[in-house]
């Protein structure tokens, strides 16, 4: 049997999910856009890359949230943008870190891409003292890599010295949580979404993973 080991496309807009939906967005409607990522573009570079896509080709970007889903666990939401093409299509055109079919992004049209850093925002589905170290790693290591002048700067961050080994630290804090959580990863069954991130239940996707060793 397969488990989770990485949050994936949510399949459904669950209560607990809705809930954090209307808390970013009231009375926002995700909804799923297609991953068609550029080539030779840099992972998670969204902004850019969409006002890249704006200047050749035309269309608008749209600023939002992408929702992502360790199920059992907790939900997370990624401020996101994607590409409305002229014909009006939404299209993701980001590489993403793993495979991903499809993304759940919820359009919020009052916020704005300042060239700052949005630190993703985690809802937890149980009260896990491991968990909520896990989540405590991210925030230190965004507060950590968006310190004074880099809160302005992309791409690939260099730490020295003492900021260097207070990275190793949060890291080896983040990898011990991990750990302790590992044994209440869920099994993949055929009504959680499917791993490969078409926002599909397994039963109606890759229904073969739940038949794995």
């Amino acid at each position: 049997m397969s488990y989770f080991s990485k949050p994936v496309t949510p399949a459904v807009l669950s209560p607990e999910l809705r809930a954090l939906c209307n808390a970013l967005v009231p009375d926002g409607e995700p909804l799923y856009v297609d991953v068609k990522p550029l080539a030779d573009a840099r992972e998670d570079d969204c902004f850019p890359l969409v006002q890249q896509q704006v200047r050749s080709f035309g269309g608008q970007s749209v600023i939002g949230w992408s929702l992502w889903e360790f199920p059992t666990l907790f939900f997370e939401a990624e401020f996101h943008c994607v590409w409305r093409q002229a014909d009006g299509n939404l299209v993701d055109v980001a590489p993403k870190r793993a495979d991903c079919a499809r993304v759940f992004f919820l359009p919020d049209g009052r916020r704005h891409y300042e060239g700052m850093q949005v630190n993703n925002i985690r809802r937890p589905l149980r009260q896990e003292p491991a968990l909520l170290a896990y989540f405590a790693s991210f925030d230190s290591e965004f507060d950590l890599l968006n310190r004074g002048a880099r809160a302005q700067e992309h791409g690939e961050i260099t730490l020295e010295g003492a900021e260097a080994i207070e990275h190793h630290e949060i890291i080896d804090k983040r990898e011990a949580a991990f750990f302790e959580l590992a044994p209440l990863f869920p099994k993949i069954g055929p009504y959680h979404p499917c791993p490969c991130g078409s926002g599909r239940k397994v039963k109606w996707c890759h229904k073969e993973i739940t038949n794995a060793a």
